[in-house]
């Protein structure tokens, strides 16, 4: 595996101060306890097409994304990420580029950090995928 640094576009910094004093609740006297889950959105198949069905390869276009995948179905589900295009496999199973299938339990969501992979899967159309917002990436 190559030695990638995440990194971050100057202009997306937040000072960390003020997220501190904005996540104080002053009434309370003490920080806001809000399970709050990440922004999702969707992946883009093309540019200009939107989807959460990656049944069919997507590239994700850059390195360093995070996936949140919600199995809606009764039935153990997977995805795999890969560096190159990729044929979808099912959990546990392995190819021989070492990409394996990410087990998705039934009704439940998966979080994947997919590190150098730029292309995702999923073996089946009832595995909605998301990518996680942040503004951050990998480099070489």
């Amino acid at each position: 595996m190559s030695q990638s640094k995440r990194k971050q576009y100057g202009s997306r910094i937040a000072d960390q101060s003020l997220i501190e004093n904005l996540g104080y609740s002053v009434s309370s006297g003490a920080y806001k306890q809000v399970k709050v889950g990440p922004h999702l959105i969707p992946l883009s198949s093309n540019g200009s097409t939107y989807t959460t069905d990656a049944s069919t390869a997507i590239n994700l276009g850059q390195a360093g994304k995070m996936l949140a995948v919600y199995n809606n179905s009764g039935s153990v589900g997977s995805v795999a990420v890969s560096l190159t295009q990729i044929s979808s496999l099912a959990a546990g199973v392995t190819d021989t580029n070492g990409n394996v299938g990410i087990a998705c339990p039934p009704n439940s969501w998966t979080y994947i950090s997919c590190g150098d992979s730029i292309w995702v899967i999923t073996s089946a159309s009832t595995l909605l995928v998301y990518l996680i917002d942040d503004d951050t990436y990998l480099s070489a």
